[in-house]
């Protein structure tokens, strides 16, 4: 058993040398590639993750019958813990010094939602440079409390929830296959840190004792916890109920024609006139009048709250402008793409004929 687990903790520090390797041939840009092509094509990412596994077989079990009084171990994961530290604290300095994040200024001037989720995360990211150096600093400080062996647990404990953050967002936004894979690497490696500590952090965790009883308090408890969760559930879907009525109304759409006090008007597409362009009308209630199709002008648009009752086909919206209420009531007809709001604003009859644009 004691040869079997000596021989895990081999196999699993060369496999994070071989990775360490790996990362170094990084810094050769023609390496770089070639690691990305790989990581993008599946045959060759288990062709090459199988030939990392069988080497490290193999040298494990010749580090494993060869086995002396040195002790590689403390050299080998001294080896691995400095070259990620090193490695999270490249990105921390990026941050500092406000290269990681910046945006080009084609990608500034784009909609949000043409954006991919590369550019998306870095817009996020980018948008507070405060929140910027924290991040950055948390890891400057999380990489020197992993060079020394008393700290490196605090270490641990700073960088693996923020490693962890990193991967999740690599995955789903789908930022880069070979910052990805470097996040997995970094993360595995401080979790293999997390679990040189594991007798001592289980007694840390499970050292206190509750027994249960089933008495008048147990079930009060019991109780409690079911409403505390249970009530987050019902309180969502109590704010959220009114977000099923008229789902109908729900997108953008695109204002064809306006008659109100019986003359007709066209709203101008792409410029600023006098007349609402596109209508927007969201799944939390609210809704935006806009003037201008092309541009957003927050002292200009109307931003309101709109209610309605799906069954008489009716909506009232309430808006607010320079501090002061002023409410719309307008019954509503869709067909197909089309959607007809006919009511009474400020004792003038108003129609509206609009087209859905998304």
């Amino acid at each position: 058993m004691t040869y079997n687990k000596a021989y895990r903790v081999k196999l699993i520090e060369v496999i994070f040398l071989l990775l360490v390797v790996t990362g170094l041939l990084q810094y050769v840009d023609v390496v770089a590639q070639w690691q990305t092509a790989v990581l993008t094509n599946s045959r060759l990412l288990w062709f090459s993750a199988g030939g990392i596994l069988l080497l490290s077989i193999l040298l494990s079990a010749i580090w494993q019958y060869f086995d002396k009084k040195v002790n590689l171990h403390e050299w080998f994961q001294t080896i691995i813990i400095f070259f990620v530290a090193h490695q999270i604290a490249n990105f921390g300095v990026s941050k500092i010094m406000q290269i990681q994040f910046q945006l080009p200024q084609s990608v500034l001037e784009r909609p949000v939602g043409e954006l991919n989720g590369y550019w998306m995360t870095w817009t996020y990211f980018g948008y507070s440079p405060t929140f910027t150096i924290i991040l950055g600093s948390l890891q400057i400080v999380g990489s020197v409390l992993l060079l020394f062996k008393k700290t490196r647990l605090l270490a641990t404990f700073i960088l693996l929830p923020m490693m962890i953050n990193v991967c999740f967002m690599e995955h789903f936004y789908q930022i880069s296959p070979l910052a990805y894979f470097n996040a997995l690497h970094y993360t595995a490696v401080l979790f293999f840190i997390l679990l040189q500590y594991y007798e001592g952090l289980l007694h840390l965790l499970f050292s206190y004792k509750e027994y249960f009883y089933f008495d008048k308090k147990t079930l009060l408890l019991s109780l409690a916890r079911l409403i505390v969760i249970g009530g987050a559930f019902w309180h969502i879907f109590w704010l959220n109920k009114n977000d099923r009525q008229a789902k109908e109304l729900i997108g953008v759409w695109q204002v064809d024609a306006i008659t109100m006090q019986n003359r007709s008007v066209i709203p101008e597409n792409g410029t600023e006139g006098n007349a609402w362009s596109r209508i927007y009308f969201e799944q939390n209630n609210s809704c935006l009048f806009k003037f201008d199709s092309e541009k957003f002008n927050d002292s200009k648009d109307w931003h309101g709250h709109y209610e309605t009752e799906p069954k008489q086909r009716r909506a009232t919206i309430v808006f607010r402008r320079n501090n002061q209420a002023d409410s719309l009531k307008l019954s509503y007809q869709v067909s197909g793409n089309n959607l007809t709001l006919s009511g009474v604003y400020q004792r003038a009859p108003l129609v509206m004929k609009l087209s859905r644009l998304k």
